[in-house]
């Protein structure tokens, strides 16, 4: 996976938590915790003001609604538990900040120290992961022996084709075209020859109409039908309508269906698990956070958050009542 392809994830794990997780904490009474702190823990303390930051950052057209929504105010509070710890514990860690989403919960500052403290997590894991790797590798070689149909590498056919574009002459003209190739091949001409006159696809015509190896899966299911029905190699197929086009197909050469060994499929499998093992480990983070034995939540100061409304109100679908005419 590339470094770009991390740093996006991460970035969208950082602004999507308010889905991943929920406060699971000793519920404080009103009086325990100071005047406008709806949580606190080891780590941070999460107030009012931080929740109306937050709130800022949400379109004004759609503040009203989204504070009226309780699981969205939930959601937002979750979110800001978890970046607000992470960058404490970045910060704690000497950890690096990194950019990240500008359109998440919390400061700048701290999302990035999150963001930063996220990829430290995955790297640490990545290393125990290397660490461990005789371990991992005998796991990967249980997960194929328990399921070897699913490391089959499938049929594969090696075709030369004639490519007669539908839209650039007509259907008519096209198939007619087609026809005429096919009749120049089936008499004894050059296939090579034929294709560098007749097709229309320039990525192929200049070689003589030659494909790589493909599978069934790869094609048009027009064109993989009749070209998996030749038998015979050198074999010329009939005229085949695929979505855009007219083939002529040989073919050239088959390679039946087989059973992958464990040495072709360990490098995936293996990056099948680390990928894994590292999320694991970046999730078991997130949990701990809230599952931390000394955070404390104040539920009636995040109850007095949420705007009571009529529901009706928010529902656009709701037909109004016709004023009427003065």
């Amino acid at each position: 996976m590339t470094s770009f392809l991390k740093a996006t994830m991460r970035r969208r794990l950082i602004a999507s938590l308010v889905f991943c997780v929920a406060f699971v904490a000793t519920v404080a009474l009103a009086g325990d915790l100071p005047s406008g702190v709806l949580a606190k823990s080891r780590w941070i303390e999460l107030t009012e003001a931080d929740f109306d930051a937050a709130l800022a950052r949400v379109p004004e057209r759609l503040r009203f609604e989204f504070a009226a929504n309780p699981k969205r105010v939930q959601g937002v509070l979750n979110s800001l538990l978890v970046t607000k710890t992470l960058a404490a514990q970045a910060r704690a860690h000497g950890t690096r900040p990194i950019a990240t989403d500008p359109h998440g919960m919390g400061t700048d500052d701290d999302r990035a120290l999150a963001a930063g403290e996220l990829a430290r997590i995955e790297s640490d894991a990545s290393r125990d992961f290397d660490a461990k790797r005789g371990t991992f590798e005998a796991k990967a070689r249980e997960m194929y022996e328990l399921d070897r149909d699913k490391y089959l590498a499938p049929e594969e056919v090696r075709l030369s084709d004639i490519a007669i574009e539908i839209k650039q002459r007509g259907e008519d003209a096209a198939l007619v075209r087609a026809k005429e190739a096919r009749q120049r091949i089936v008499a004894g001409d050059d296939f090579a020859k034929v294709a560098r006159e007749y097709s229309d696809d320039p990525t192929t015509r200049d070689k003589g109409g030659a494909l790589p190896f493909v599978s069934r899966a790869r094609l048009a299911k027009e064109y993989a039908d009749a070209a998996f029905a030749l038998s015979q190699i050198g074999e010329i197929s009939q005229p085949i309508k695929a979505p855009s086009a007219y083939h002529i197909v040989r073919l050239d050469e088959r390679h039946p269906a087989r059973q992958l060994t464990f040495d072709e499929v360990r490098d995936r499998i293996m990056a099948t698990l680390r990928v894994r093992y590292v999320a694991e480990q970046r999730d078991a983070r997130i949990k701990a956070i809230n599952s931390d034995s000394t955070l404390e939540v104040n539920q009636a100061a995040i109850d007095a958050l949420v705007t009571h409304v009529n529901p009706a109100l928010l529902d656009s679908t709701v037909p109004k009542k016709p004023q009427p005419s003065k």
